[in-house]
């Protein structure tokens, strides 16, 4: 059954509270030569790609809790005719032991497709490409060491970015484009918007920018500022090329002075 979004993006924020997302750069002693570009031309690099049998292919039915506890069941479908894409970069989960995952699904990347991404299907067409993210045991070698990491950059930045253009050339035929992500995801999407799409001519795509589990600094009393000079934040539900960022914690544990999430 579905794990519903918000509960999913609680459990995660609350298990990583400890983890240095926003600045790092993981150290690598001496010198290695630069990994190969991944091919994504190659059907086997994308988690999701429409019209195919694969990770979002999944029946995704709901139970819906309401605030009352009332049980109910929420049924859903892929559109193949929707009017929009997304464009999803998941969360760190990688189960690999080395600093950067390889590029084989493993349960923990199909795993959270089925609980962040697969119902978007229901309302655009959807693109999770595989990428070579910062793996849970790189930021526990990184954090051993007294190093931190930094997520908004590198290979899985490099891998998200060479997918984000092969979709541009190859399958967005000028659709608009929701960007999803979370944690490390909203990372590397944030800075993706920054280099790839901030003040260009592709930003008039932009329907929006989910970028959740991080943060996103914005100057203070504006909408614009910070991480972006001209994409702003969303106000209201039918406002479009706009940012929607949050974290969340749970009602009975208040967010701590040092917390990692919530504060610039």
């Amino acid at each position: 059954m579905f794990i519903r979004l918000a509960f999913a993006l609680m459990l995660t924020a609350a298990s990583l509270q400890a983890v240095p997302f926003d600045s790092l750069a993981l150290a690598q002693g001496g010198q290695e030569a630069t990994p190969p570009k991944n091919d994504y031309s190659d059907p086997k690099n994308w988690l999701c790609r429409p019209g195919r049998q694969d990770a979002c292919a999944i029946d995704n039915t709901a139970t819906v809790i309401t605030a009352e506890g009332k049980l109910t069941t929420e049924t859903w479908k892929a559109d193949p005719n929707a009017p929009i894409d997304c464009f999803y970069v998941y969360p760190t989960v990688s189960t690999d032991t080395g600093p950067n995952s390889d590029m084989t699904a493993d349960p923990a990347e199909q795993n959270v497709i089925r609980q962040q991404f697969a119902r978007f299907a229901s309302k655009c067409r959807p693109y999770a490409p595989l990428y070579r993210q910062v793996t849970l045991a790189g930021l526990r070698q990184s954090m051993a060491g007294g190093g931190r990491a930094v997520l908004d950059r590198g290979l899985g930045y490099n891998d998200v970015a060479d997918a984000w253009n092969h979709y541009l050339q190859h399958d967005n035929r000028g659709r608009g484009v929701v960007l999803i992500g979370h944690s490390q995801g909203s990372y590397v999407l944030t800075s993706l918007l920054r280099n790839e799409i901030d003040g260009k001519p592709v930003q008039k795509q932009l329907v929006s920018a989910m970028l959740m589990g991080a943060t996103v600094p914005v100057a203070k009393g504006k909408d614009v500022g910070g991480a972006f000079k001209n994409i702003p934040l969303c106000r209201t539900a039918a406002q479009t090329g706009c940012v929607i960022a949050f974290a969340s914690f749970r009602s009975t544990a208040a967010p701590p002075a040092n917390s990692l999430f919530g504060v610039v």
